[in-house]
């Protein structure tokens, strides 16, 4: 097996530690700094061990999404300079991922403008969980891959379920939801919105599966502000059923989010260690480090 050095950046240390491990590979630390002007300095603490090897980088892009994406770039061009011959980037969540289009007429394609960056700074490989379009990745090339979770989310959700049934909050999230189903045995459907034309009022229903007396997983990608996530949950409640459980690859939990999902009534948030998630009695977390270790080594096996 050719040599593997694994370097990782702030956001990103407990996983990239757990993957070294996991592969057999070399961890080695990085020394970081911020200039006064607010510039950020990294270096290699042993540059080395870098020389002729398959460097793996990881880093997660949140929080301080900015910092983060500098820290990756950085990180890119470090490795290349210290002598290793391929870099694999595992970046679990990919900041700017929901801006995939132009919704506005003058707006970027944000996705598309970091995943070309990433490649011209030398990232021969990319491997993310559960982007939020997996269609941006072709902006990368051919040597993109994007993880999906959402089995075994589902797989520890069914620890609180009896009757279960994966819901998607919209169409967009149907394939998770259909992953997450086949995982443990379940019924899947996707929730689609209704606005009462007399009063306004917004509701949500499945397509075609009754909640009633089931325990619904929802599955989504991203829990940003928790909005939807919590009207998803209050709705299927209100349908009858007999309890809510919401499974997300990436929580993010930006202000009261998790206070709106408590209230909503949601039995408890299952959510993977793609960005740093404090555990608790109400938030149970998944590590994902063994399927992004064994996606790595594939992509080592391929070299």
């Amino acid at each position: 097996m050719p040599k593997v050095v694994v370097v990782s950046g702030a956001n990103g240390l407990e996983l990239g530690v757990s993957v070294a491990k996991a592969i057999n590979g070399e961890f080695i630390m990085i020394e970081q700094k911020i200039f006064p002007d607010g510039e950020l300095y990294i270096r290699l603490s042993d540059p080395t061990r870098m020389r002729d090897s398959i460097a793996i980088i990881v880093n997660t892009l949140f929080p301080e999404q900015n910092k983060s994406w500098i820290e990756t770039l950085l990180l890119i061009d470090s490795v290349k300079e210290a002598g290793a011959e391929h870099v694999i980037g595992v970046i679990p969540y990919i900041a700017y991922s929901r801006q995939d289009k132009v919704f506005l007429p003058g707006e970027p394609v944000s996705i598309r403008a970091l995943l070309k960056a990433l490649k011209v700074s030398g990232m021969d490989y990319l491997l993310t969980v559960d982007i939020h379009n997996p269609v941006s990745l072709k902006e990368f090339g051919d040597h993109a891959k994007n993880v999906m979770i959402s089995d075994l989310l589902a797989k520890e959700a069914l620890k609180y379920t009896k009757t279960p049934l994966v819901l998607a909050p919209d169409k967009g999230a149907l394939e998770r939801a259909r992953v997450a189903a086949e995982a443990i045995g379940a019924e899947f459907d996707y929730l689609i919105k209704y606005r009462d034309k007399t009063t306004g009022e917004v509701k949500l229903e499945p397509k075609e599966i009754s909640v009633k007396n089931k325990d619904v997983i929802i599955i989504d990608d991203i829990i940003s502000t928790g909005g939807t996530i919590a009207l998803a949950a209050k709705e299927s409640l209100r349908s009858g059923a007999r309890s809510v459980i919401v499974a997300v690859s990436h929580a993010l939990l930006i202000g009261n989010a998790l206070e709106k999902i408590r209230n909503a009534g949601v039995q408890c948030l299952i959510a993977s260690n793609s960005v740093k998630v404090s555990k608790d009695g109400f938030i149970n977390i998944v590590d994902i480090s063994r399927r992004l270790a064994d996606e790595t080594m594939e992509i080592i096996k391929r070299l």
